[in-house]
């Protein structure tokens, strides 16, 4: 090693000369430096390409498909009824439903239980229910069925489960 000569740095500083570097540099625009960069990356281009062109088709669809849906809807581009209104509508709409049109279809009307006071419910045990005819058992299953309910909606459950 003692033979080896060791390289010697000058003390003083290289001067470059810069005029030709700071010349090419200004030549060089921006767009030049993204045409080079773009024709040195290609398959990078495209792909940011085809995932641009990707999102904004997504984008248009899920727009058309949306604003059909609002076209179609019954509150339209308009802002969302509060609850009031729509119950308004709703119960307008089951009134018109239910006032007859000019030619009135036959109606078939359930007889609607009445709610017996206690004492006025018939007692059915297995002998009487072989006794009655159908149209009797569905009456009185009717009528218990709606005392239970009654006692259920009272929060009275031991009378509902006996009803």
């Amino acid at each position: 090693m003692s033979g080896e000569t060791v390289p010697v740095i000058p003390a003083r500083p290289i001067a470059l000369d810069t005029s030709l570097t700071s010349a090419a540099a200004g030549s060089s625009s921006l767009w030049n430096r993204i045409t080079t960069w773009a024709s040195e990356h290609r398959a990078a281009v495209y792909t940011i390409a085809g995932v641009t062109l990707v999102v904004t088709a997504a984008g248009v669809v899920y727009y058309v498909s949306d604003s059909r849906k609002d076209a179609t809807s019954d509150t339209g581009s308009k802002k969302r009824k509060s609850k009031k209104d729509r119950l308004k509508a709703k119960k307008e709409a089951e009134k018109a439903e239910a006032t007859p049109a000019e030619t009135p279809a036959p109606e078939v009307k359930k007889v609607q239980p009445t709610v017996e006071p206690e004492d006025e419910l018939p007692e059915v045990t297995e002998a009487t229910v072989g006794s009655l005819s159908e149209q009797e058992r569905k009456d009185y299953a009717a009528k218990l069925k709606a005392a239970g309910n009654m006692a259920y909606g009272s929060k009275n459950y031991t009378k509902a489960i006996d009803l």
